[in-house]
């Protein structure tokens, strides 16, 4: 607001300086007519007068903006003071123009007497309305030692210079006499005056911490939308050019005729690659919607046991070409959790391929479930690298990725902010357990059906368990054993 007044003001002292000229353009063509020295120029004298009141009005409305500006800006800046004094050089108080907190439902005449009484710590009957803050009344409570830097906060504002001090004043808080802390803006007045805007240092403190606290997060979304943009320019661009660039061999055959085998190849990656698309648009239309709340949630009893048994067929051949075990830990008689069954196959898709992809060739992958009180436990341990502190914190960001190039290159990094994200609409919590060289364990809780809850309870007491490896080369056995 104070820029917008600030303009105003100039755009009236422009149009006033045009209206002027066009004015005395106007009188001068005038004469020249009356005095014989032109002749026929007095639509021309007519249009410049027209100018010139257009000019006018023009400036009229510019300096009313301009004030009325200056006046929403002065009632920004003024909406959490205590008090707003007008003094003068010496620090003499020259009216009092606000009054807030306890003040504000005293009378009009006998405002200054209860700021007065509060500031010289006696009750507001007591207050000799003469002494009140008029005068040296407000200068007098302040403490001695701030007295000084106050004064040459007076003497700058007077000189036109905006100032700022922090300063201590004698008020009553619930008791005897004590110098509370204030913030005391003080600003050019009219006639050499300045007008002083007070407000409590805690609460302008508070709001300060909370302004930057604001900014912080606006510059961190900023950050978080280019870190967004660079992946998925980077993400789109790798599988497209070899989509368009293996299509383009196999229709042109630039090279020279090619054989059924490496058109087999080509047609792999280009599918492969689309596959790649496909899934990182889901992925992140998924993320959107859970982070928009448009995620729509079809809650129903599910056996998570079955939803575990598909996701990790499923997984069988990644796994299988890299020689990885996986092995589920179902606790005996597991009972149904409330969740979308979309949902909570896709979250328990997104942590198994995910263990893969850190596992190295020959490591192992545990799943695991089991019921704890009233919530649904599933925990996946991977025998992989592990992370270190700096990257467990960004883990579950979009787009963040641990480990190294080959490992970063298999997944989008979209999986696990999914999961977070689909957790969280369950009512769920997400934990992440990772060291450096033992491997990572993700837990999921979710919760269990109400009927299940109690003998689930039961359950848990016993610890039973069905523990299986489930196979990754043909014929593999797939066997389960119960322990107690």
């Amino acid at each position: 607001m104070g820029r917008l007044a600030r303009l105003g003001r100039v755009t009236a002292t422009l149009l006033g300086l045009l209206a002027l000229i066009a004015a005395a353009s106007a009188g001068i063509v005038f004469l020249a007519e009356a005095g014989g020295l032109a002749s026929g120029a007095l639509a021309d004298a007519f249009f410049l007068f027209g100018v010139a009141l257009v000019c006018a009005a023009l400036a009229a409305v510019a300096r009313g903006l301009a004030a009325s500006a200056a006046q929403v800006g002065r009632r920004e800046a003024e909406d959490d003071a205590l008090l707003v004094t007008r003094h003068n050089r010496q620090g003499e108080t020259m009216a009092v123009e606000r009054l807030e907190g306890p003040f504000r439902s005293a009378p009009a005449a006998s405002a200054e007497a209860a700021l007065g009484a509060a500031f010289a710590g006696r009750p507001q009957a007591a207050a000799d309305p003469g002494a009140g803050l008029l005068g040296a009344g407000v200068y007098e409570r302040i403490l001695v030692a701030d007295r000084p830097s106050f004064l040459s906060a007076l003497a700058l504002a007077a000189r036109g210079v905006p100032a700022t001090c922090d300063l201590r004043a004698r008020a009553v808080a619930g008791g005897p006499p004590a110098f509370l802390p204030f913030e005391v803006r003080i600003l050019p007045a009219r006639r050499g005056e300045v007008r002083c805007i007070w407000r409590e240092a805690s609460a302008h403190k508070a709001r300060a911490e909370a302004e930057a606290r604001g900014r912080a997060e606006a510059e961190a979304a900023n950050a978080a939308k280019s870190r967004f943009l660079a992946a998925m320019s980077h993400e789109l661009r790798t599988p497209l050019n070899a989509i368009i660039g293996f299509s383009e061999i196999l229709a042109t055959e630039a090279g020279g005729p090619i054989d059924d085998a490496r058109k087999a190849d080509y047609a792999r990656i280009i599918h492969d690659s689309g596959r790649h698309l496909l899934g990182l648009v889901n992925d992140i239309l998924d993320l959107s919607r859970v982070e928009a709340g448009a995620y729509t949630l079809d809650i129903e009893p599910v056996d998570p046991a079955e939803l575990v048994g598909g996701c990790v067929e499923m997984m069988q051949v990644e796994a299988a070409r890299r020689t990885i075990v996986i092995r589920t830990a179902l606790a005996a008689r597991l009972p149904a959790v409330e969740a979308d069954r979309r949902a909570l196959r896709q979250i328990l898709l997104n942590l198994i391929a995910n263990a893969v992809k850190f596992t190295p060739e020959g490591g192992r992958v545990q799943v695991a479930l089991r019921a704890e009180a009233d919530r649904l436990v599933v925990r996946v341990r991977d025998s992989g690298p592990g992370m270190g502190p700096d990257e467990l914190k960004r883990l579950g960001e979009p787009f963040f990725q641990a480990g190294d190039a080959d490992q970063r290159a298999r997944g989008s990094g979209l999986g696990l902010a999914v999961v977070k994200g689909l957790v969280g609409l369950h009512g769920g919590a997400f934990d992440v357990d990772s060291t450096l060289g033992r491997g990572t364990c993700v837990t999921v809780r979710l919760p269990l059906c109400d009927a299940a809850r109690a003998p689930a309870a039961a359950e848990d007491a016993s610890g039973a368990e069905v523990v299986a490896p489930f196979a990754l080369r043909a014929g593999t056995e797939h066997s389960a054993r119960r322990t107690a």
